[in-house]
């Protein structure tokens, strides 16, 4: 699922972007009206839009009305924010069509918990979601760390690629066999990402030769804006 970011304030659009991925949503980011056009023509996988009514570069209202008109019936669903709640307002976007209203101001936690039950509320399904997985620079040099609780010492590998939804590693020093399984239960997955330490639960989805995939079972709001902000800035251009 992809969907169109149309805010004024860079810092308020980076945030919803961040919030959108750790959710599996990847979200092209647009800074005012005519941009947010161009960018759902050339980008028809877009499905979904966030727009900000507050901005005079977005002029979100009329921005509503173009892209009633630029899009199909079914194809795209609209979510509009603002730091206006007042009933006039909602009533009058609400009839135009769309989708979920956000109120703002929030911060990082409460973005991820207003986003995820407006998504809930317009049936934006999970199995349209997939977590984007990014490869790190080799000269970042990162490495994970996980112990078996079956098993003194450390095991370790390289990781290849990355997301909020998981990671996978090539292995440094692989255990003897039998020991790595799909389905075990690994508790603390343990690496360093833009200067943050990471320790989440996981578990393993995937073992051949060198190559483990691995599932993360929980991270906290911080830990998945951190790890989201930090796959955004690598497919952002």
């Amino acid at each position: 699922m992809v969907c169109l970011v149309v805010e004024g304030t860079p810092a308020v659009r980076e945030s919803l972007c961040y919030v959108l991925l750790s959710l599996g949503i990847k979200g092209v980011p647009a800074a005012n009206r005519q941009e947010a056009l161009d960018t759902l023509k050339s980008q028809p996988e877009i499905n979904l839009a966030i727009v900000d009514l507050d901005s005079k570069e977005v002029q979100g209202e009329a921005l509503l009305s173009d892209l009633r008109e630029a899009c199909q019936p079914g194809r795209l669903q609209v979510i509009v924010q603002s730091v206006l709640s007042n009933r006039d307002l909602v009533v009058r976007v609400m009839e135009s069509g769309v989708a979920g209203y956000l109120v703002k101001p929030y911060q990082d936690k409460e973005l991820y918990e207003k986003l995820k039950k407006v998504l809930e509320r317009c049936q934006v399904p999970n199995e349209r979601r997939r977590h984007i997985r990014v490869r790190p620079d080799p000269d970042e040099l990162l490495r994970l760390h996980f112990k078996l609780p079956s098993k003194p010492g450390m095991i370790s590998g390289k990781i290849i690629d990355i997301s909020v939804g998981g990671v996978a590693i090539e292995l440094l020093n692989p255990p003897e066999p039998g020991l790595l399984k799909p389905g075990l239960q690994i508790p603390a997955l343990q690496f360093t990402l833009d200067r943050r330490q990471f320790a989440p639960p996981g578990k393993i989805v995937l073992f051949r030769e060198r190559l483990l995939a691995l599932h993360f079972d929980y991270l906290t709001i911080a830990e998945k804006t951190s790890l989201a902000r930090y796959v955004f800035k690598r497919i952002a251009v």
